[in-house]
């Protein structure tokens, strides 16, 4: 198959994959149907523009003709259709929240039985700012330097036994005692496009979303599979 071969089936098989998923009629032009995707779809709506040259490429080379040459009067440059069928890929199967979160083997937590002392110091060794709180491998609560704060002043002491442990804090590591951070429970099938749009709310209720727990069923009954931040979104992608 040859590159302008090769062009053409990949705006066939993106144009047939977008009115599938919109359950649009095939009368329907491709453009308006990437207009209509960009409203439901951050892929198409990022690279809108470019997919509009690259059909109106595709028009000139199915339709247009010069006198005296035959074939195609434009061949696409490897990058374009290299990127074009990137495009075509990703749409076909978005990267999840799973692929790109912390997952919960390298991450730092802790239990109800955790010395307050010892997570302490391994955040600062990590240079980490929160600790998911865990029992029986589901989130209860989150630890953070707000927690001790808190529990200090409730304690009117400014200091914490060698033998304080995370149950003692329960009543500020609960994940309700949070009231400007917002954490909220995902499957691992979601895709980053929908996560985008969950971080796109977080200042809802004037909640901040801090992160997406990814969780075996989806809910906070399930098991810690990793977590996903708006730095990972923005970050991991490139």
């Amino acid at each position: 198959m040859d590159r302008v071969e090769e062009f053409i089936q990949i705006y066939n098989d993106l144009d047939r994959e977008i009115k599938n998923a919109l359950k649009l009629n095939n009368s329907i032009f491709h453009v308006k149907a990437l207009e209509i995707m960009s409203k439901k779809n951050d892929l198409i709506a990022q690279n809108l523009e470019l997919l509009k040259q690259y059909a109106r490429l595709r028009n000139c080379i199915v339709h247009d003709t010069v006198t005296g040459v035959k074939g195609a009067i434009a061949v696409p440059l490897p990058e374009v259709i290299e990127h074009y069928r990137s495009v075509l890929n990703r749409f076909r199967n978005p990267l999840t929240v799973y692929d790109i979160c912390t997952h919960r083997s390298k991450m730092l937590v802790a239990t109800p039985d955790s010395l307050i002392l010892d997570i302490t110091d391994a955040m600062e060794n990590l240079l980490i700012s929160r600790v998911p709180l865990l029992d029986n491998e589901a989130v209860v609560g989150v630890f953070n330097g707000h927690v001790l704060i808190h529990y200090l002043a409730s304690t009117k002491k400014c200091l914490l036994s060698n033998n304080t442990l995370m149950k003692d804090l329960k009543e500020f590591t609960e994940l309700e005692s949070h009231r400007k951070e917002q954490f909220l429970f995902v499957n691992k099938t979601l895709n980053i496009y929908e996560a985008k749009n969950y971080f796109k709310d977080r200042n809802r209720d004037q909640h901040r979303l801090i992160g997406l727990f990814i969780t075996s069923d989806g809910t906070k009954d399930g098991k810690l599979l990793g977590l996903l931040t708006e730095w990972d979104l923005y970050n991991k992608l490139g």
